[in-house]
């Protein structure tokens, strides 16, 4: 398996390996900055396309989400770039019952199953990512958060447990899983809860599955590393997120920090999300993450695919998805349901729905060719 080595992630022929890839976001999770609906969650996003068109209509669209957001196509392309991993974001949902129990059955295993094999096939290591745990991890609408938290339930914790004793059951024995990580930028109000809750997890784990490498991610949007005195486990790494909307300034002083803990508890540190940004801003964080003296395990760009809004130097993403009229009616109306500017017929939302299944699919993706060569100069 891919596994830690002091400070540094190891393959399984046993060499030094960085992981570098994209963020598979808006398929197994959905977010509507992605689909040029806004801040908007998915059950959001779910319930207003529901009342717009009827369950029937969206059930088929949620089915074509999954269908075609994410293909062999997408990791091919994905390959070619010279990128090595993924990093697959997830709803709890989708491996659920509507009781909230671990279930085989639902659709969202057979995409994981899928996306397993297609790495395999083109040599695309898969880091599983849990973005949405039971209740909510944090109040931020990419959590996609119920009224009730994850950290104030206790039936929420154990489903969250049970779901990923889940996994590691079933992928136990495959090589191509990179890693577990276990909670995307949690926000539990006291960091003391959030280090018990870890160790819930991880010890759920490895009681199924000693080999796979577990991703631990700092509280608050992953700022906050400064509680975790030691490791929490033998086989792990530390994720941080990196990101800049407001200026153009690099931060180097966060990835100090975490190399001053790397070398500390001899433990690996790796950048599970960055982008939207300038090009030059892209190239200068990466010229840090690649820094030896950072000993940075690697690098996810955010995100593979989102919608475009128009072109912008300010917020550059790799692939773009063509929009149509029809589309964006539904995205605006997503965004702002009680505009009337933004009112839309039944017949209106399922063109528009439509257009985007189509515009989803791989062939139909708009490469940004200099964003492509700033990450694949790095690229294996």
């Amino acid at each position: 398996m891919v596994h830690q080595d002091g400070q540094q992630i190891i393959d399984p022929d046993g060499k030094v390996i960085k992981l570098r890839g994209v963020l598979l976001e808006g398929w197994l999770m959905w977010n509507g900055a992605l689909w040029g609906a806004g801040f908007t969650s998915e059950t959001v996003i779910a319930t207003r396309l529901e009342r717009l068109v009827g369950e029937d209509e969206f059930n088929s669209f949620q089915k074509a989400i999954y269908e075609n957001f994410i293909t062999e196509k997408d990791i091919e392309m994905i390959a070619d770039l010279g990128l090595n991993a993924v990093r697959v974001p997830f709803n709890h949902t989708v491996l659920e019952s509507e009781a909230g129990e671990v279930d085989y059955t639902a659709d969202g295993w057979v995409y994981l199953d899928r996306l397993v094999d297609w790495g395999e096939k083109h040599q695309v290591y898969v880091i599983l990512d849990l973005h949405s745990a039971p209740g909510g991890q944090s109040g931020v609408f990419v959590a996609d958060p119920d009224s009730t938290k994850l950290w104030e339930s206790k039936e929420n914790q154990d489903r969250t447990v049970a779901l990923w004793q889940a996994i590691a059951s079933r992928y136990h024995q495959e090589t191509i899983i990179a890693g577990y990580d276990l909670l995307n930028e949690p926000g539990f109000n006291n960091p003391a809860d959030l280090v018990l809750f870890y160790q819930r997890l991880i010890t759920a784990i490895r009681e199924v599955d000693p080999y796979h490498m577990v991703i631990i991610e700092g509280n608050h949007l992953t700022s906050d590393f400064s509680f975790f005195s030691e490791p929490l486990s033998t086989n792990m790494a530390y994720s941080f997120h990196t990101y800049n909307f407001l200026s153009d300034e690099v931060d180097d002083n966060q990835v100090d920090e975490l190399t001053a803990i790397s070398e500390a508890q001899g433990v690996p540190i790796w950048n599970g999300e960055f982008g939207a940004h300038k090009v030059e801003w892209t190239e200068e964080v990466l010229e840090m993450f690649e820094d030896p003296k950072a000993a940075v395990s690697g690098w996810i760009y955010w995100p593979w695919k989102k919608v475009t809004e128009g072109y912008s130097e300010r917020w550059r993403h790799l692939a773009a998805i063509p929009s149509t009229s029809a589309w964006d009616a539904v995205r605006l109306n997503i965004s702002f349901p009680l505009n009337e500017e933004h009112l839309l017929d039944r017949e209106s939302a399922i063109k528009g729905m439509a257009d985007f299944t189509t515009a989803i699919k791989a062939e139909n993706l708009i490469i940004d060719q200099e964003i492509a060569e700033t990450l694949g100069k790095y690229s294996r």
